[in-house]
């Protein structure tokens, strides 16, 4: 059981929303914005405009309409008084719209998108903001990353399931290249149905006892096999005992730690695995990336700058 992957949005597009850092200002945005005309001055047939000239290479005619359409009736999620579509064409002092509908044009991409599909997307992304699930990490150190960085990432994981596998340096080069904003913390979610899964997360919190946590963590990840003589060889090889590693599989001792991180993810909306939460918001991106991270960072950010809300433009 894995998070599923979506198409990554153009490079052009991508390179645009990045660039698109808010200034700072202070003040919660109001709730709801004040009504105004569904149809911005862009013409129904003219995608390209409503969007006001966004790169919007790679999708197709059909996808810049869906796009358009869910622009014209969305207003910007900074609670300015505008429509997407309309902040794009004449308030373009909005930093917000560009944001907002680049994270609709990489659900617009998906095969059998519909408006419906893109405002469910999009809108959890920014509800989540207000939706934070508190996740114990106590005795789950030590973190990757400095400890007083003031973004901290957690993510459920499994060591045997691929799509861990494939994320693992994506996450870890991310975290390394935001020195003093992000920490990472690991929590074990092992998958059942994998074999040598339970065994490896077992390794790996008796390694976290031995202040080893991270080191086994790599070799894990990287281990061809996780049967319990893969286990120990695992840890022959990091200087740790050995049959001390076998005992501890076979005893379960940690098990009852283990099956309490995964009734705890549970609860707060792990469905899969990797899971990653940022400041207790349930992360759910059009990819995992480092182009996605670096977005959700910076709207992370800007949360925190504004103590709970969005700048205003």
């Amino acid at each position: 059981m894995t998070i599923l992957r979506a198409p990554a949005l153009l490079p052009a597009l991508a390179g645009l929303l990045l660039a698109c850092r808010t200034p700072q200002a202070s003040g919660p945005a109001p709730a709801e914005p004040p009504a105004e005309p569904a149809a911005a001055s862009a013409p129904d047939d003219d995608p390209q405009a409503a969007l006001s000239g966004l790169p919007l290479m790679g999708l197709g005619p059909a996808e810049r309409k869906l796009l358009a359409e869910y622009a014209r009736g969305e207003y910007c999620y900074c609670g300015c008084p505008h429509t997407l579509s309309s902040c794009l064409l004449h308030h373009q002092a909005c930093k917000h719209a560009a944001r907002m509908v680049g994270l609709a044009a990489a659900v617009a991409a998906r095969p059998g998108a519909t408006v419906d599909s893109i405002r469910r997307f999009v809108g959890r992304y920014y509800s989540s903001f207000d939706r934070r699930a508190s996740i114990d990490l106590a005795g789950f150190g030590p973190q990757l990353g400095e400890a007083a960085a003031p973004v901290t990432l957690v993510e459920y994981s499994d060591f045997t399931c691929p799509f861990c596998q494939a994320f693992r340096p994506t996450l870890e080069a991310f975290v390394a290249a935001h020195p003093g904003r992000v920490k990472l913390y690991f929590k074990p979610f092992p998958i059942e149905s994998h074999p040598g899964a339970l065994d490896a997360a077992l390794a790996g919190e008796w390694a976290r006892e031995q202040g080893k946590f991270w080191p086994m963590h790599d070799a894990l990840f990287s281990a061809p096999s996780h049967d319990l003589e893969a286990l120990a060889g695992v840890a022959e090889a990091l200087g740790l005992d050995a049959s001390a590693l076998r005992d501890e599989v076979a005893s379960r001792r940690l098990e009852a730690r283990i099956r309490k991180v995964q009734d705890e993810g549970r609860s707060v909306g792990v469905r899969g695995t990797p899971t990653l939460f940022m400041n207790g918001r349930l992360l759910d991106l059009p990819e995992n990336s480092t182009t996605w991270l670096e977005f959700t960072l910076q709207d992370e950010e800007e949360w925190l700058q504004n103590h709970g809300g969005w700048a205003r433009d």
